[in-house]
């Protein structure tokens, strides 16, 4: 998987491609907990438009950096839901818990 990131001020966004899985989430978790904690940024998007698969490990790198998110006062938004990572967080019951928006985001600078 391969993670980008763009900042400005207080708001950031991850765009992911590839796999969000067991091997993978670690970088995800490291980068968002960076975010929040390094660089106060308040509002994160995590872009999935190009993630073509998420597993459950996955997912409990989503809730704890929601969870950093609430304890930070800051916001998380999920982007560009594929319809696999959408019915993972449905049949899961965790969609109510996230903010989704159903595009992807756009380019901070632009």
């Amino acid at each position: 998987m391969e993670i980008e990131v763009e900042q400005v001020d207080q708001d950031a966004v991850i765009q992911l491609y590839g796999r969000l899985d067991m091997n993978t989430s670690p970088d995800l978790r490291r980068t968002a907990l960076k975010l929040y904690n390094k660089s106060k940024s308040l509002n994160l998007t995590i872009d999935f438009a190009n993630v073509s698969y998420i597993d459950t490990s996955g997912l409990a790198t989503l809730i704890e950096i929601l969870l950093t998110s609430k304890e930070q006062g800051a916001r998380l938004t999920l982007s560009g839901l594929n319809e696999k990572v959408r019915y993972l967080l449905d049949v899961n019951g965790l969609t109510e818990f996230f903010r989704i928006e159903a595009l992807a985001r756009q380019k901070l600078s632009a």
